[in-house]
């Protein structure tokens, strides 16, 4: 969906220096919870207020990326990332990126005697319990009941990883070593996509730009995100060819794209005795190629998936498939294209099983 920035006050020239003054218990309490909720408000686009939150934290971790307080700093990073990962603009992006990436190059090095650390179980929805850990870091006084230990959370190892982690978020696919996730916003577009599939489109969904963004991210993707793409646009392909939709400019771009990604896969070649289906788990229409089109989507489909039922990546994503998926896409949205400027009511492209 378009999304549109709240008006910002014009800057002239370069901007100034973020001040960052001396910080202490009661300090790290106030900022946890202002980034806190920064993390909850994620999709709060283009807030000047956030904003500067941001650049204070990158440049308390700028400062020092390996000091005292780079597991406050980095902590709050991850915290505040999925606001900078959902942005439409770079506004904190560059200075956050510099920051966090200054920190895993000053501490991932260092000596380690540990054998496992928290930021390689860290997945997504522990997230949720960041800030509260943050504060009984800061606070050696305060109740500590995790897993790991004080020290393990901030031996520099761990540090360094949170703060991949963070640069996963802004930059999905940025870095391997860290437990995948989605891009950011990525549960939202499958929602939407299927309601408007299924024929029962959310309140405030653009339907005509839901369908045609998937032509566009299939025209412009990259060769590892184009598969995922593909796929999204096979499922667009069946709701489209319908025999009640009628919008003419939607098929037009769908071609556009399938055209332009077939010649990709003209040399394929494969040797699969019969290509894998799709998973039989129950998923929304679209979900599989929207999950597929990023690196960290692929990763969890390969931790997820039933080893008795789900085809292994390669093999469900193998190009002489792809390219059979296009070719028949390409001849549906074709076909349902001429019976409709030819005048006729009802499609003869066969519904999609």
């Amino acid at each position: 969906m378009l999304r549109r920035t709240r008006p910002r006050q014009p800057v002239s020239g370069q901007r100034p220096p973020v001040r960052v003054e001396s910080v202490n218990i009661s300090d790290l309490e106030e900022l946890s919870h202002a980034w806190e909720e920064i993390r909850a408000e994620y999709d709060t686009l283009s807030d000047a207020e956030y904003d500067q939150k941001v650049l204070h934290c990158a440049a308390g971790l700028a400062a020092d990326p390996a000091g005292e307080l780079a597991y406050a700093w980095t902590l709050g990073l991850v915290l505040m990332a999925p606001y900078l990962g959902y942005a439409i603009d770079d506004t904190g992006k560059p200075e956050a990126v510099a920051a966090l990436r200054a920190a895993d190059g000053a501490l991932h090095s260092r000596p380690c005697a540990h054998d496992e650390h928290p930021y390689e179980e860290h997945e997504e929805e522990f997230d949720l319990d960041l800030a509260e850990q943050l504060r009984g870091l800061a606070d050696p006084a305060a109740e500590w009941d995790e897993n790991h230990s004080r020290e393990v959370w901030l031996c520099p190892s761990n540090i360094a990883g949170f703060a991949r982690i963070a640069l996963d978020i802004i930059e999905p696919g940025s870095v391997r070593d860290v437990p995948p996730r989605l891009p950011v916003g990525t549960e939202d577009k499958v929602r939407r996509l299927a309601s408007v599939l299924h024929g029962y489109p959310l309140a405030g969904t653009d339907v005509e730009w839901e369908l045609t963004a998937a032509a566009l991210d299939l025209s412009h993707a990259t060769p590892e995100d184009r598969p995922g793409h593909l796929l999204t646009v096979q499922a667009v392909t069946s709701y489209v060819t319908s025999d009640w939709f009628e919008q003419i400019p939607v098929l037009d771009e769908l071609i556009g794209a399938v055209e332009k990604t077939l010649p990709h896969y003209a040399q394929a070649t494969c040797d699969h005795d019969q290509h894998a289906e799709p998973p039989h788990r129950s998923r929304e229409p679209g979900e599989l190629g929207i999950v597929l089109s990023s690196p960290g989507g692929r990763a969890l489909y390969e931790l997820d998936r039933n080893e008795d039922e789900d085809a292994p990546l390669q093999n469900l994503l193998c190009p002489v498939a792809l390219a059979s998926i296009a070719e028949e896409s390409l001849h549906r949205l074709r076909s349902r294209r001429a019976w409709l400027t030819s005048g006729q009511t009802a499609s003869p492209a066969p519904a999609q099983e």
